[in-house]
C-alpha cells in the first residue's frame, strides 16, 4: 500500500485563474449558498493532467492489476481504473496510480469563530481560518454546503490556487489563531489538510477538523497527533439513517469516536444534527448519549443542532425548539453533563454550566462568548474543573 509522496513543488506555483468574479458577485454568491464571511469564489479550470505539475500523488492506496486502484483512506475502499474518479470526487485514478485532486485547491476560505464549528470548549485568541475542497465521501440528503461537497473540483466556483505555505500566510496575515478544516468533508483532502497542519503547529496555531469521521483508522492516527481538536458530526443513532440519509455505515463512526476517546493531546465535542422524523427519536438519542457517556465520559460535550430544509430535505420543516430541548434533557438525563442546543439564538442550551454548582460559567449568544467565569479552566465560583482548552 502507498502511503505518502512528496508533493510537487511547482504546486505552489501554478498561476491563480484568470476568470474571477467581482467582489461583489462573489460574496452575493456566497451569502446565498451559506458558506460564511471571508470567502470567495471563480470560475474553475480543467483539472491537470497527472503527468503535469500540480496533482500529488495520494496517501493511502494500493495497485491492483490491470492498472486499477483500490483507495485505503476511508471505508469506501473505491476500485477504480484509470481515469475514474473515486466516490468523493477528490480523488482519481491516472495512469495506474491515485491522485489527489484538489490539493491546494481550496473552494472556501473564511474566517470563523471556532463556535460555528461548533466548538465550545475551546477557545483561542482570534478566529479560524477556515479552508475547504469540492468534495466528500458521504452522500448526506441535507447537507447545507452539497454545491462543493457533491461537487468535483472542477464544477465549483473557486478564485484560490493556494499551496500549504501559501495557506499558512494568509492564515498569519488574517491574525487567526487557528487553521480550521471546515464546510467540506477534510478527510477527503487529506494530504493537503495534513501538510497545513504541520505548517500550522510548527508556526504556533491550533489545528482544528470538522468532520463526519468515516475514516480508516491508520490514516486518522497519523493525523491526530498534527491537530488541536476536532468537532466530530454523529448524524444518527442507526444503521438504516446512515445508510439511506448519509451515504455510509454507523459503524465505522463509532470506531473513530471509539479512537478519539483515546486521544490524548487533543480535545474532541460531538455534533448531532436533528432532522425532523428521520433521527429525533427519543429512545435513539437517548442510546446514543449513554453510549458517549460511557465510551467517553461524562463531560464530553455533545450539540444538538437545528436542522433547517436544504438539499435533498427541502420539504421537511426546521426542528421545533422543544424537540431540540427534549433532546438535550434526554442526554443530560443519561449523565451527560455539558449538552448544547445550536442554531437557536437564546436558548438556555446555547450556555456552558458548572456541573457541580450550576453557574452560569460561559455565556453565549449566537456565535459569540459574552461572558466567561473561569479561573485557569475551573468555575471562580467551586473551583470545579470544566474539560477543554480555556483562554
Amino acid at each position: 500500500m502507498l502511503r505518502c509522496s512528496t508533493p510537487n513543488a511547482a504546486d505552489s506555483q501554478r498561476p491563480a485563474s484568470t476568470a474571477r468574479m467581482s467582489r461583489r458577485e462573489c460574496m452575493l454568491s456566497l451569502a446565498g449558498w451559506g458558506v460564511g464571511s471571508c470567502a470567495a469564489a471563480a470560475l474553475g479550470r480543467p483539472l491537470l493532467a497527472a503527468d503535469e505539475p500540480g496533482l500529488t500523488e495520494a496517501m493511502y492506496y494500493t495497485r491492483l492489476d490491470g492498472g486499477r486502484t483500490q483507495c485505503q483512506l476511508c471505508p469506501n475502499r473505491c476500485i477504480r481504473s484509470r481515469g475514474e474518479n473515486g466516490r468523493c470526487r477528490a480523488r482519481g485514478n491516472r495512469n495506474g496510480r491515485y491522485w489527489s485532486l484538489v490539493y491546494g485547491r481550496p473552494c472556501v476560505v473564511a474566517l470563523d469563530p471556532l463556535e460555528k464549528c461548533p466548538l465550545y470548549h475551546f477557545r483561542i485568541a482570534g478566529k479560524a481560518f477556515s479552508i475547504a475542497t469540492a468534495g466528500c465521501n458521504l452522500t448526506c440528503s441535507y447537507c447545507q454546503n452539497w454545491m462543493f461537497s457533491q461537487a468535483g473540483p472542477d464544477d465549483v466556483p473557486r478564485d484560490y490556487d493556494l499551496s500549504p505555505q501559501a495557506t499558512l500566510a494568509k492564515a498569519i496575515e488574517t491574525g487567526a489563531g487557528a487553521v480550521a478544516f471546515f464546510y467540506t468533508e477534510p478527510i477527503v483532502y487529506y494530504e493537503y489538510m495534513l501538510a497545513v497542519a504541520k505548517q500550522a503547529r510548527r508556526a504556533g496555531l491550533k489545528v482544528v477538523m470538522v468532520t463526519a469521521g468515516y475514516v480508516n483508522p491508520e490514516p486518522l492516527s497519523e493525523l491526530l497527533p498534527w491537530l488541536d481538536a476536532v468537532t466530530l458530526g454523529l448524524k444518527g443513532w442507526n444503521e438504516e439513517f446512515y445508510r439511506q440519509y448519509i451515504g455510509g455505515e454507523l459503524r465505522y463512526v463509532k470506531q473513530t469516536v471509539e479512537m478519539l476517546a483515546a486521544w490524548k493531546t487533543g480535545w474532541w465535542e460531538v455534533v448531532h444534527l436533528v432532522v425532523p422524523s428521520l433521527n429525533d427519536d427519543m429512545a435513539e438519542i437517548a442510546a446514543m448519549a449513554a453510549w458517549l457517556r460511557e465510551v467517553a465520559g461524562p463531560e464530553r460535550p455533545l450539540h444538538f443542532t437545528r436542522f433547517r430544509p436544504e438539499y435533498r430535505l427541502k420539504r421537511l420543516p426546521m426542528t421545533p425548539a422543544a424537540t431540540l430541548g427534549a433532546a438535550r434533557d434526554a442526554a443530560m438525563a443519561r449523565g451527560l453533563k455539558h449538552v448544547y442546543v445550536g442554531n437557536l439564538p437564546g436558548h438556555e442550551g446555547a450556555h456552558t454550566y458548572c456541573p457541580h454548582c450550576g453557574r452560569r460559567v460561559v455565556e453565549r449568544l449566537a456565535f459569540t462568548v459574552m461572558n466567561q467565569e473561569l479561573r485557569g479552566g475551573k468555575c471562580r465560583s467551586c473551583g470545579y474543573p470544566i474539560g477543554g482548552h480555556w483562554l
